[in-house]
């Protein structure tokens, strides 16, 4: 362990074909005011020029770089790699390859955050990028309120989350999961009465430019990974599934109204992407997964409830 005053931090970043985006964060990483930091960044064979980017930066910070067959990605997997490879380190925050940090004390707020509360887990804020679609910058405001505290459901998200390194050596990522690898070890934390924080000012600015596709394809495995993580207790009827398309639309709606800029803020972008995203949660919910996860025996149901309402309903 590194001292207090100046523990060692990695951030974790898992990029295919991310070019565009890592030409936005590395510059970024740069401004920081902590040092004692380093990247571990893992590509699974991008052919856009990123992992070649990443080689060649000249950065005032180290970068480990490693590589995983695509057909071996897993989310979860993927960060249990980049985790091994940081070894020597106090905390871990995995960061996506299109999030970006809002200010520049992004790093040392981490390291209070964990150092006042003593947290197993700690995530912060997404807000929609300037370039983000209307529909996407919604849907993470619903996701991301600032109500900053102790959270005693098992919502988190490795787009901006981070763990003492000898938590994760502890409880590692579920490799086997289609997504939501965060959610997952953050129920097994709560099990074992680990503190889970929101954190204030470590916010991401967050850029998805996905294809209808990769929309529904998003939603579906995710969808598909929590049916799993949570043995199937989680439902939606079809009166659901369009009652959520409504309420999304009309928080969507309100949003544009109060936040100019953002892309793609026409009514039949809208009304598309949280089709997709509501109908692809209906069809994975309605699936059964053979499989059950051992760490379902003796979770509190309340805080399953807690987790249902905030996933799916923003409640």
């Amino acid at each position: 362990m590194n001292s207090t005053l100046d523990p060692k931090v990695s951030l974790l970043i898992r990029s295919y074909n991310e070019l565009s985006n890592l030409k936005i964060l590395f510059p970024l990483l740069d401004e920081q005011n902590y040092i004692n930091f380093q990247v571990v960044y893992l590509d699974s064979g991008s052919t856009d020029g990123s992992l070649d980017y990443v080689k060649n930066y000249n950065s005032k910070y180290q970068i480990i770089i490693d590589t995983i067959k695509q057909e071996n990605f897993t989310y979860g997997g993927a960060l249990n790699q980049c985790a091994e490879l940081a070894k020597g380190s106090d905390y871990l925050v995995s960061l996506s390859a299109h999030c970006f940090p809002k200010n520049n004390d992004f790093i040392k707020n981490y390291i209070i955050i964990f150092q006042n509360t003593k947290a197993s887990i700690v995530f912060g804020k997404q807000v929609g990028y300037k370039h983000s679609s209307v529909s996407e910058a919604a849907h993470l405001d619903n996701w991301f309120k600032e109500d900053y505290s102790q959270k005693f459901y098992s919502f988190s998200n490795n787009g901006n989350a981070g763990y003492p390194y000898d938590f994760w050596k502890n409880y590692k990522f579920d490799p086997s999961l289609s997504g939501c690898e965060d959610i997952e070890i953050a129920r097994r934390g709560l099990a074992d009465n680990k503190i889970i924080v929101y954190g204030e000012d470590i916010s991401v600015e967050h850029f998805h430019e996905e294809s209808n596709k990769q929309i529904y394809n998003r939603f579906n495995r995710e969808a598909i990974a929590i049916s799993f993580i949570f043995s199937n207790i989680f439902k939606l009827s079809i009166f659901q599934c369009f009652k959520k398309i409504i309420l999304d639309i009309k928080d969507a709606l309100n949003f544009k109204k109060q936040n100019e800029g953002f892309n793609q803020n026409s009514i039949f972008h809208i009304l598309n992407y949280f089709i997709l995203k509501n109908i692809a949660q209906y069809i994975a919910l309605k699936k059964e997964n053979s499989k059950k996860l051992r760490t379902t025996d003796n979770q509190p149901k309340d805080s399953d409830h807690k987790f249902y309402k905030k996933y799916f309903f923003n409640q």
